[in-house]
């Protein structure tokens, strides 16, 4: 028996004769059954599958039959809404079962005291003393209560209640009951781990469908910040290159041109970076393999850089096979991968500092086995520059990763480069690895590439022959690029009619016939498509070739537009090359 002590509430239904727990342990008690026992478990077993308050009513049940009570329930704790706790009567059986879902309170009650002693209590004629238990009907003879275990609280009591004078609960009745109430604590403590999972999938779902759509409005983001950049940035550099032309002989204007160039170079490559970015996400920046010289991507590699690397005062070492070695590979995007592994040397090199550009292929010409597969190129960067800290390795490659102290000694970028680049390399079937001991110490960059192979007529060296003068309509919303572009190209002898909307590009070709008609997309009104499928159908334009025009990413709405509309897509901002390439194709 476990005395009342320092509770008020126990003292007092104590000495009212009310809490007779000792008499359990006097009276005689009936042979335990184990086979309804049994029975019970299996029953439980089959419970545990269905809702919370079906396995909680079962239970109660359960604790009726086994103690033949009169009726029986389980009360869980809980606050009131005024913060008051009280029992919720969740499961009832018997004949007190219309009482379910209601609460009383938990302070002076017979689930109350039994929670304060922590073991099971027999309470005799209960609404005598309590007045929680007045408005039960029938009388109560005795109310056997147990607690329900738990952590850090018990979760709350299991009771059973006489309403015969002749029917008196015994120590077996308890000891049922302590069974089935740390049934209850365990699967009452599933519920609440699985629920708590639940919560945890939905919050985790929630969180990467917020993820999902913040990467998606960053990537709207990207596209449409490229579009804006590369607005301004076509009718600058076009306009860059006009005043060149016409003061050739003026040093010091061509001198502060020198300027302009390389702030527009720096604002081409971060806008560059941030669309090869997006076009990563989206699995659209791809590689077009054809037959070259490597000797001729290093080059153009080194002569990009070529500005930036005597504007810091670098001493740039060059090694490459003496013989020429035949690439299969995208030229454009391996000119690409050195370049941006270049610049970084370049940026994180301080002035007189060191660079080493190193390839090392095979020769070919000594060796080869007909068809054999390709040989590697190795492609080695060293500079005796900032250095990479060792906890920042591992992390060089994930896209806008940066240290502190690499920005500091950078100038410009966003932490995209190498990223682009292991992609590029990946997608022709190589390796990149990068080494640094440490800050301070440079850093050293390999690329291995598969891509070496015999050499081929495809491979040979033309000069690129130079654009004929063609009929070109120019159309765009944005007066500037018009204006400069169309000056650019009337200097390279072409004659250029130009248009701000798409009805003033329906009007010109009325009595002009363009050979090309290079068409913004984003336009307001009639957008560029629309015009497009409009000039498709004039019998004037049937040999036109239309070209669209846009600084959106390939990822974007910009280049979605239909391929049977348009011949070609071009970036902004255009450049006369790009031009070139486009008509030599076409």
């Amino acid at each position: 028996m476990v005395e009342p002590s320092a509770s008020s509430a126990a003292d007092r239904a104590w000495r009212a004769g009310t809490l007779v727990t000792s008499a359990l342990d006097v009276r005689p008690h009936r042979p335990a059954n184990f086979a309804a026992e049994s029975e019970s478990m299996h029953r439980l077993a089959h419970a545990l599958t269905s809702s919370d308050g079906a396995m909680l009513q079962t239970l109660s049940d359960m604790a009726l039959n086994l103690c033949e009570a009169g009726s029986a329930g389980i009360g869980l704790r809980e606050e009131d809404t005024d913060g008051t706790p009280v029992f919720r009567w969740v499961a009832v059986s018997g004949e007190c079962a219309s009482v379910v879902n209601t609460t009383s309170p938990i302070a002076d009650s017979p689930g109350g005291i039994t929670l304060e002693l922590a073991a099971g209590q027999l309470f005799s004629f209960p609404k005598r003393h309590f007045a929680c238990l007045e408005h039960l009907v029938p009388e109560i003879t005795e109310e056997l209560v147990v607690p329900i275990p738990g952590e850090p609280q018990p979760w709350g009591t299991l009771w059973v209640m006489s309403h015969d004078r002749e029917h008196r609960f015994d120590s077996e009745d308890r000891r049922i009951l302590t069974g089935l109430a740390n049934f209850t604590c365990a699967a009452l403590t599933i519920t609440r781990a699985k629920a708590d999972a639940e919560t945890r999938a939905a919050e985790a779902e929630a969180a990467r469908n917020a993820l999902a759509l913040a990467e998606a409005r960053k990537d709207d983001f990207i596209a449409l910040l490229s579009h804006e950049l590369r607005n301004p940035l076509a009718p600058i550099d076009s306009a860059l290159t006009i005043v060149r032309r016409l003061v050739a002989d003026t040093p010091a204007v061509l001198s502060a041109l020198d300027i302009a160039d390389r702030q527009i170079r720096m604002l081409k490559r971060l806008v560059g970076d941030l669309l090869d970015a997006s076009r990563i996400r989206h699995g659209k920046l791809s590689v077009r393999p054809s037959y070259g010289l490597l000797q001729d991507v290093v080059a153009d590699a080194v002569t990009a850089l070529k500005a930036d690397v005597n504007n810091g005062h670098h001493h740039l070492h060059i090694t490459v096979p003496p013989y020429p070695v035949t690439v299969h590979a995208d030229a454009a995007r391996l000119t690409q991968v050195v370049s941006n592994v270049l610049s970084n040397a370049v940026k994180y090199t301080p002035p007189g500092g060191d660079i080493t550009l190193l390839v090392e292929a095979p020769d070919l010409s000594l060796e080869s086995t007909p068809g054999q597969s390709p040989r590697q190129a190795v492609i080695t960067v060293r500079d005796s520059g900032a250095g990479i800290p060792a906890s920042l390795l591992p992390h060089v490659f994930d896209m806008f990763a940066q240290s502190a102290s690499a920005r500091k000694h950078a100038q410009g970028g966003l932490g995209i480069g190498l990223a682009v680049v292991k992609h590029l390399v990946a997608a022709h079937n190589g390796t990149v690895t990068i080494a640094s001991a440490g800050e301070g110490q440079g850093t050293e960059v390999t690329l291995r590439l598969p891509i070496v192979c015999e050499s081929t007529a495809e491979a040979a060296v033309t000069a690129t022959p130079t654009m004929p003068p063609i009929r070109i309509l120019l159309v765009d919303d944005n007066a500037d690029a018009t204006a400069a572009l169309g000056t650019l190209l009337e200097l390279e002898g072409h004659e250029v009619k130009r248009a701000q909307s798409g009805p003033d590009a329906l009007a010109i070709v009325e009595s002009f016939t363009p050979d090309i008609a290079l068409i913004d997309i984003s336009m307001p009104g009639m957008d560029g498509i629309e015009l497009a499928q409009l000039l498709r159908l004039r019998a004037q334009c049937s040999q036109t070739k239309l070209v669209a025009l846009t600084g959106y990413t390939s990822s974007a709405r910009g280049l979605q537009a239909d391929e049977r509309i348009f011949d070609r897509h071009l970036i902004k901002p255009l450049s006369l090359d790009d031009l070139a390439d486009v008509l030599r194709r076409l």
